[in-house]
C-alpha cells in the first residue's frame, strides 16, 4: 500500500540528512513526505531562509519529498513570497496557523486572494495549540468558512480540529453544500487525520466523519512527525490507523485513498 505522510515538520535547529530520512521512510513503509518548512512568526527574511532550507531537502529527492511553505499572512511581503514559493521554489502548497489573527479578518483577505489566483492548496493547523501563548481560539475550524469566497483554494483542516471535531465535520458539510453549485461539483475542504485526537475518541471521531461525509475522498493520513528526530514512530501511526480502518469496515480502496490518494491529489508531486 502506498503511504503519504501529509504532516511532517522540518527541524529549525538540526540539519536533515536526506539519505538517512529516505532510509527511515523505507523502514516505516512511507512512500512520500510533505515537509512543512520551519515556522517563522515575524520576519520575512527568516521565512525565506526557512523555505530555502526545505527546498534543499525536496530538491534532493523530489520523487519522495515535497514541500509545504509555512507562511504567516500577517507578515508584510508574504503575498509575493507565496507566489515565489509556488512558481520558482517548487513548493506544492502551503502550511498556515492562525497566529493571533482570524482567517476572516479584512487584512488577511489579499493573501487568500493570491492563493485563489494560484489555485493553491493549504494545510491549516486547526484545534488546540500547545506550541505557544494563547492562540487556540484563532484556530477553530468554523473561521475557515471565509474561504468559501475563494473557491479555487483547497484547504485542509489539520488534526481533525480536536477538540472541535464535530465543528470540523460541520464545516465539511457546509463546504460540500457549496460544492454542489460549483462547476465540477467538488468541494474545497479536506481533513488531515493527524493526531490530535486522543486514543479514547479517535476511532469514534473517524467513524463519525466517514458516516457524515458518506465518503473517504476528502480524508488524508498524517503523523505530525518531524525530521530528523521523530520518524521512527511513523510506523506505529500507520499500524494504528489501518487497524481502526479495518474495525470500521473500510475497503482496501478506501484505505488507499486515505493513506495516499487524497494527499497526492491535493498536493500533487512536482517530480
Amino acid at each position: 500500500m502506498r503511504v503519504v505522510d501529509c504532516h511532517v515538520h522540518v527541524s529549525v535547529e538540526k540539519e536533515v540528512d536526506v539519505a538517512e530520512t529516505l532510509k527511515r521512510m523505507d523502514a516505516n513503509g512511507i512512500d512520500r513526505l510533505l515537509l512543512m518548512s520551519p515556522m517563522e512568526r515575524v520576519s520575512l527574511d527568516k521565512t525565506r531562509q526557512a523555505l530555502l532550507k526545505t527546498k534543499k531537502l525536496f530538491d534532493a529527492a523530489p520523487e519522495r519529498l515535497s514541500g509545504l511553505a509555512w507562511l504567516n499572512p500577517a507578515v508584510e511581503g508574504t503575498i509575493d513570497l507565496a507566489e515565489e514559493a509556488i512558481a520558482d521554489m517548487g513548493f506544492v502548497g502551503f502550511k498556515s496557523i492562525p497566529d493571533h489573527w482570524y482567517p476572516y479578518e479584512e487584512r488577511i483577505q489579499p493573501f487568500w486572494a493570491k492563493l485563489n489566483e494560484l489555485k493553491a492548496s493549504v494545510l491549516f493547523h486547526t484545534g488546540i495549540v500547545y506550541a505557544f501563548e494563547d492562540d487556540s481560539r484563532y484556530c477553530q475550524p468554523v473561521y475557515l468558512e471565509t474561504l468559501y469566497h475563494y473557491p479555487d483554494v483547497r484547504f485542509v483542516m489539520g488534526h481533525i480540529s480536536w477538540p472541535w471535531c464535530e465543528e470540523c465535520i460541520a464545516v465539511m458539510g457546509r463546504m460540500r453544500c457549496a460544492g454542489k453549485d460549483s462547476k465540477n461539483g467538488v468541494y474545497q475542504s479536506y481533513i488531515d487525520l493527524t493526531p490530535g485526537t486522543p486514543k479514547h475518541i479517535r476511532k469514534q471521531t473517524i467513524s463519525n466523519t466517514v458516516d457524515f461525509l458518506g465518503s473517504v475522498d476528502h480524508l488524508m493520513f498524517g503523523t505530525d512527525a518531524s525530521v530528523p528526530s521523530d520518524l521512527p514512530w511513523q510506523a506505529e501511526h500507520v499500524e494504528r490507523d489501518l487497524g481502526i480502518f479495518d474495525e470500521l469496515g473500510l475497503t482496501e480502496e478506501q484505505k488507499q485513498r486515505i493513506m495516499a490518494g487524497t494527499a497526492d491529489d491535493v498536493f500533487p508531486p512536482k517530480a
